[in-house]
């Protein structure tokens, strides 16, 4: 039970709404508050005014008569109080020393006597019993002979505070009603608002290394969940993606060593079954030693490259005399393009430095060279252009080969991928190898492009910046 109110209270939406119950329930109490301080000082004030103009009103109109036809100044007050003061007010008459003169005597309201009056009138309020309060008045009266008395009117505020109390009531029952209210529909809200978290949660328990190609399917692309579903359906395509080219890479790397496997078995099987004469026995160790060549050469370029792909092979950069090393290369390349009657063709600048890692560039050189002798007919030719070019060395390789159809160039730097498998692996490539020298251009902050027609030949342009 209690893990189930935890588990309850723990989740997002009522944590939001019960937040959200506790700034309403503040926000109701200082604006019921206010409501009553505002509505009980209006009530107040307007009492006042009132029993302040009656006052004026009745001392006016006792003034205006006594200067008309005389009299006692009490009488004619008595007389405009019945007329002019509202039913239910209270009134009083104290002379010059604050002695009550006219009028009933009710405890503090309309005492026997008052204090003299500072200024004109006094506003006071004043509790005779509990809960009842009264708005007085007390102004001074004045006729031809001077200052004369105080005029006190006072009535009770038992009717405004009846309606206060009121008040009051309606807001204490309006209150938790709006709360009720309030709490459903901020639970309501909630739930809509966080219902594509939801969908977000459940399609990402559907998704699995096995099934990626699920994605998470947003109503609205412009508010914040649908920036973070496309967000998320981002990753989830680049996980795709890197799923789908380790698992490629994987089955690539079993199917290009379960061959030259095939073969070293088929071998050592067959020279097992009976006696062979020397010479059988010497070639089918050849064939064997060819095919651990490979596979020790494909181990190889294999580890190359996942290593590279977790940033972990050393990188070993200086300042190279780049003129001197692609020099090299080719002359140790020549020999193997005149076993294959290619000639090769360069024409270098001078004095060519680069800030680059030697065995890495010496790599590339010989893949790309070793590529184009691989895929050149007899009698073709290499042209090998090096030059400066806006701070960047740009290395031109041109065979006459067989060439790359347009179709094929968008994938040639994929590992495993051969335009000619079985030609390919017949003249001992992996499909590795412009994979590696894209690589290798990569890490030196170089571009690798090609260009090609079938049966015309290739031209590999590789930039590598000089600094």
């Amino acid at each position: 039970m209690i893990d189930k109110l935890k588990n309850f209270f723990s989740r997002i939406k009522v944590r939001l709404t019960f937040w959200y119950i506790i700034i309403l329930v503040l926000v109701l109490i200082l604006f019921s508050g206010a409501l009553y301080w505002s509505m009980e000082s209006y009530i107040h004030d307007r009492v006042r005014k009132q029993l302040q103009i009656q006052a004026e009103k009745v001392l006016r109109e006792v003034n205006k008569e006594q200067k008309e036809d005389g009299g006692p100044y009490l009488l004619k007050l008595e007389e405009e109080l019945e007329e002019i003061v509202f039913k239910g007010t209270t009134s009083a008459f104290y002379n010059q020393s604050g002695e009550l003169l006219m009028g009933k005597d009710i405890d503090k309201v309309t005492p026997k006597i008052i204090k003299p009056a500072e200024s004109d009138f006094l506003i006071e309020l004043e509790s005779r019993r509990k809960d009842q309060k009264w708005v007085v008045v007390t102004l001074a009266a004045k006729n031809k002979q001077g200052f004369i008395g105080y005029l006190r009117l006072a009535r009770s505020l038992a009717g405004e505070e009846a309606t206060l109390n009121k008040l009051i009531a309606i807001l204490i029952l309006a209150i938790p009603l709006t709360l009720l209210l309030a709490s459903s529909g901020g639970y309501f809200l909630a739930y809509k608002a966080l219902k594509p978290i939801d969908q977000i949660s459940k399609t990402a328990q559907a998704i699995s290394h096995s099934n990626l190609s699920k994605r998470i399917i947003a109503n609205n692309d412009d508010d914040e969940t649908g920036r973070l579903i496309d967000t998320l359906n981002d990753l989830l395509n680049r996980l795709e993606e890197a799923f789908s080219r380790e698992k490629r890479f994987t089955s690539d790397a079993s199917h290009e060593l379960r061959t030259p496997i095939a073969i070293i078995r088929v071998h050592a099987e067959e020279n097992l079954k009976e006696e062979r004469s020397a010479k059988e026995y010497r070639h089918a160790l050849k064939v064997i030693q060819k095919q651990t060549d490979y596979m020790s050469h494909l181990v190889g370029q294999l580890l190359l490259l996942a290593r590279s792909d977790m940033n972990q092979h050393p990188i070993e950069k200086e300042s190279l005399d780049f003129t001197e090393l692609i020099e090299i290369v080719i002359e140790e390349m020549e020999e193997l393009a005149l076993k294959k009657d290619i000639n090769i063709d360069f024409e270098i600048e001078q004095g060519l430095r680069l800030y680059g890692d030697q065995s890495m560039l010496t790599q590339l050189l010989i893949n790309l060279l070793d590529n184009a002798i691989k895929y050149t007919p007899p009698k073709g030719s290499i042209d090998i252009k090096v030059k400066s070019q806006s701070n960047q060395i740009r290395i031109e390789i041109k065979d006459t080969g067989i060439g790359i159809s347009k179709e094929d160039q968008a994938y040639i730097f994929d590992r495993f991928y051969r335009v000619d498998k079985s030609r390919s692996r017949a003249s001992g490539g992996s499909g590795l190898g412009l994979s590696i020298c894209q690589w290798i251009v990569r890490i030196h902050k170089g571009n690798i492009e090609i260009e090609s027609e079938i049966n015309q030949g290739s031209i590999f342009t590789i930039y590598l910046p000089q600094k």
